[in-house]
């Protein structure tokens, strides 16, 4: 017998889905690399700045979509506010961090994202609390802690605060996710993120104007701007595009556990790349992390549904 062609149309649309978010992830694996070298010349804010206005040229003048109605004042406030979290606190947090720290510690702090995700579902109420869920929760953050307690006990400063800016981050990503999934289903993902850097490159330019002037451009050598490209072009507008896009298509809880993917593939790259050392708290940290993401992210069981709640409304 025949395979019904929706089975087949659903087949082939869960199949698109996860290779884009594969590809979201190995983009945004790559990025830490190429961030990291550009970083060695490039300020973090200038970098940061650089990267959202150069997304914000492209995706405005050469993907605008002219045929796309207007969009509603509610619409415009929304977006800034995605703007907010999803590029000016992320990338300004991020680069930041990165700069401070090392490029496998903070794929694996990254992972935190489902886990702030699942946190802010909860607390919007589209999803459920249960007690598995808020012990994944507590675990996963155990292990975050236990990144940022390491570097503490080191006594290295910088990486501290490295580390502690990439959950800022995180947390941050996380939200955007979760509220923005809506608008995504609703309107045009690729018109979405070019509102919403162009948004950023505005609300951004106060706060890297004094870096930039600081900048010493002449030193700047030719890989740093062929990096800087690099990142526009891939971890940036590709990966933004594509993510959003699939955020029309499947649900933010996915997408954020793609993640898990990328300490995998950082690790691989920065040891081979930056010639970086993996410290064993890392590794237990990263085991702890994904075990407290995998319990937290586990569906709700019957029970706790409101209709087997009793005396829950209907």
């Amino acid at each position: 017998m025949a395979e019904p062609h929706s089975a087949r149309s659903t087949q082939h649309s869960a199949l698109l889905v996860h290779s884009a978010l594969t590809s979201v992830a190995v983009l945004f694996s790559l990025n830490y690399i190429i961030s990291k070298i550009a970083l060695g010349a490039f300020n973090a804010f200038t970098f940061a700045y650089l990267r959202v206005l150069g997304a914000a040229i492209v995706l405005n003048l050469l993907l605008h979509d002219r045929n796309a109605p207007p969009l509603s004042r509610d619409d415009r406030r929304r977006i800034v506010l995605y703007a907010l979290l999803g590029v000016v606190v992320n990338q300004t947090m991020f680069l930041t961090g990165l700069s401070l720290t090392s490029a496998h510690v903070a794929a694996i702090l990254i992972t935190t994202i489902p886990l702030f995700a699942l946190a802010a579902a909860i607390g919007l109420g589209q999803e459920r609390a249960t007690v598995a869920r808020f012990g994944g929760i507590f675990l996963a953050a155990l292990g975050a802690l236990a990144v940022v307690g390491g570097e503490r006990i080191s006594g290295a400063m910088k990486p501290l605060i490295g580390d502690l800016l990439i959950v800022i981050n995180s947390l941050s990503y996380a939200i955007y996710l979760v509220i923005s999934k809506p608008m995504m289903s609703r309107l045009s993902p690729r018109r979405v993120i070019a509102r919403m850097f162009a948004a950023g490159a505005v609300m951004m330019l106060p706060i890297a104007a004094v870096p930039m002037m600081r900048q010493r451009w002449s030193a700047v050598p030719p890989r740093a701007w062929i990096a800087l490209a690099l990142v526009i072009a891939g971890p940036t507008i590709a990966a933004y595009v594509i993510n959003a896009w699939t955020l029309r298509h499947t649900d933010a809880s996915l997408v954020a556990t793609y993640t898990y993917l990328q300490p995998v593939i950082t690790v691989v790259l920065a040891a081979i790349f930056l010639g970086e050392q993996i410290r064993p708290i890392a590794l237990v940290a990263a085991v702890m992390i994904f075990a407290g993401v995998r319990i937290a992210g586990r569906p709700a069981p019957p029970a706790a549904t409101d209709e087997a709640v009793p005396g829950s409304p209907d």
